[in-house]
């Protein structure tokens, strides 16, 4: 049975708040993003240890470091050795945790994506060589922000990078929010199977053809997650599934924060909203005998 955590500031700034609340509805983890305001990378080593200990006491593991790591422009050679630089910080962060998972994206979105292909590739594959070094993986997020933003074109980025270092988080959610629409279950998981490695967690729905679409309570959206859960627990899966929120009862996270969520302006309404898609994600494993 795969594990289950909530990404940290979709809770709250706050990691001893945040805490408290996964411990509360039974969480395995703790997915790290922002922290007191600061991206994961700029954290203190003295910071880390405070952390630690927060999520130690309340017997939570770190199973994934979700950084912005390629969030920057393709073509930019100063962006990417800066964001080489995230990746290096981030490995140190996974593995004074015990983890080996690294969050990662294939660039923004820019030109023909088939056209840069041969150029991301390229690029993760010098990721690669410091992944090898410490055994650990990058997982890649389809984020529709970005040159791969579908399952299908994920595929295509993997299936060149090959390699064992360089493999997928699958993000239902995504899915819908992409223009494209692709369907995230069966068809999206089904697709990149192969690679993952590691799960994010939230409903989206599209409400009406051409409106934008909008994070809702989780089992109010398009994914079918109770039969992805199912799916997931059928096929072995032992990774983790992490809870991302992104639905707020007040008010829709902006776009700009969508694409770089981190900080208080993010998470506000945060805890409300992740507490009422726990309460539902564990009920819909409790009907279906997964807990």
């Amino acid at each position: 049975m795969f594990k289950r955590a909530v990404i940290t500031d979709e809770i709250s700034q706050d990691i001893r708040r945040a805490a408290n609340v996964m411990a509360e509805y039974g969480m395995d983890g703790a997915e790290l993003r922002s922290v007191w305001g600061k991206a994961p990378q700029d954290l203190t080593d003295s910071e880390l240890g405070e952390i630690k200990a927060v999520l130690d006491g309340k017997g939570l593991l770190v199973p994934c470091i979700a950084a912005p790591v390629f969030k920057c422009r393709l073509h930019s050679q100063s962006e990417f050795e800066a964001h080489l630089n995230i990746l290096r910080r981030c490995m140190d962060m996974a593995e004074f945790f015990g983890g080996k998972l690294i969050r990662g994206f294939t660039f923004w979105a820019e030109g023909d994506f088939l056209e840069s292909v041969p150029t991301i590739v390229e690029k993760l594959k010098e990721a690669e060589k410091l992944l090898s070094k410490k055994d650990m993986q990058l997982v890649i997020e389809y984020d529709p922000a970005t040159s791969a933003g579908t399952t299908q074109k994920l595929e295509v980025v993997l299936k060149q990078v090959a390699s064992g270092h360089i493999q997928a988080l699958f993000d239902p959610g995504n899915n819908i929010y992409d223009l494209e629409g692709e369907r995230p279950f069966p068809e999206g998981y089904e697709r990149i199977k192969p690679w993952i490695r590691h799960v994010h967690v939230k409903d989206v729905v599209r409400r009406e053809a051409g409106a934008e679409p909008e994070s809702v309570l989780l089992g109010e959206g398009e994914v079918n997650f109770p039969d992805l859960f199912v799916k997931l627990a059928e096929d072995g899966y032992e990774g983790w599934a992490s809870l991302e929120t992104h639905y707020r009862k007040a008010a829709a996270i902006s776009t700009e924060l969508l694409h770089r969520p981190m900080g208080y302006s993010f998470s506000e309404g945060g805890e409300e909203a992740s507490r009422e898609c726990l309460k539902a994600w564990n009920g819909m494993l409790a009907e279906r005998g997964l807990i």
